[in-house]
C-alpha cells in the first residue's frame, strides 16, 4: 500500500495522467469540429442546390427550356441555340458537382429526369458529340453528369433512364412546353416523376 502512495506522489504519475487528459480532450474537441464542418458542408450544398432549382424554375431558363421544346416538337431544329443554354446550365451543374459543392444524388434527384431525357435525344445528343469533335473539352463537364446520373439511376430505378424511347422523349418535350414563363415553375425530382 505503502508503495502505491508513493507512486501517486511521484511527478511522473501525473504528467502522465494529466496527458491523457489533454490527448483525450482534443480528440474530442477534432471529432466535434469534424462534425460541424461537415454539418456545414451539407448545408451549403442545400443551399446551393436550392439556388440551382430556382434559376432553373425561373427566367430566363423558363423561356429557354420551353423555347428548346417548342423547337424539337414544331420546327424539328436540329440545332436549336437553346439547347445550348440548357447544356451550359448542365455544365454549371456538373463542375459544381465535381467540386463538391453538390451531392450527385441530390442532383440526380433534382435535375436527373430533365438531364437523362434531354441525353436520350438522339438529335440533341449528336450536336453534343459534333461541339466536342471540335473541342474535347466542351461540354465535358455534361458527358460526365450524365454518365454519373445513368449511374444513380441504374442503382435507385435499375437503368430506366437507359431505356427512354422517342415517345417519351417527345412526352418530355411536351411537358416543357406547358411552362407558364409568368409563373413559377413546379419543379419535380426525378424520382418523384410518373412512369410513362
Amino acid at each position: 500500500m505503502r508503495r502505491l502512495s508513493q507512486r501517486f506522489r511521484q511527478p511522473d504519475w501525473w504528467t502522465a495522467f494529466f496527458s491523457g487528459v489533454v490527448a483525450i480532450t482534443a480528440a474530442c474537441a477534432l471529432w466535434y469540429a469534424h462534425s460541424q464542418i461537415k454539418e456545414a458542408h451539407e448545408e451549403a450544398q442545400i443551399q446551393h442546390l436550392l439556388a440551382l432549382v430556382h434559376e432553373f424554375d425561373q427566367e430566363p431558363m423558363a423561356t429557354y427550356r420551353k423555347e428548346l421544346a417548342d423547337k424539337r416538337l414544331n420546327t424539328k431544329d436540329d440545332d436549336p441555340k437553346e439547347l445550348y443554354r440548357v447544356l451550359d446550365f448542365y455544365e454549371t451543374v456538373g463542375r459544381l458537382a465535381e467540386r463538391g459543392y453538390l451531392n450527385d444524388e441530390d442532383v440526380w434527384n433534382q435535375f436527373g429526369y430533365w438531364v437523362l431525357h434531354l441525353d436520350a435525344d438522339a438529335d440533341m445528343r449528336e450536336n453534343v458529340e459534333f461541339e466536342q469533335k471540335r473541342d474535347p473539352t466542351e461540354y465535358a463537364v455534361y458527358g460526365s453528369l450524365v454518365e454519373r446520373l445513368k449511374q444513380i439511376d441504374a442503382a435507385q430505378h435499375g437503368g430506366k433512364a437507359a431505356t427512354i424511347s422517342k415517345e417519351q422523349v417527345m412526352d418530355f418535350y411536351r411537358e416543357e412546353l406547358a411552362i407558364d414563363s409568368k409563373a413559377p415553375v413546379r419543379t419535380h425530382g426525378h424520382s418523384s416523376r410518373p412512369e410513362k
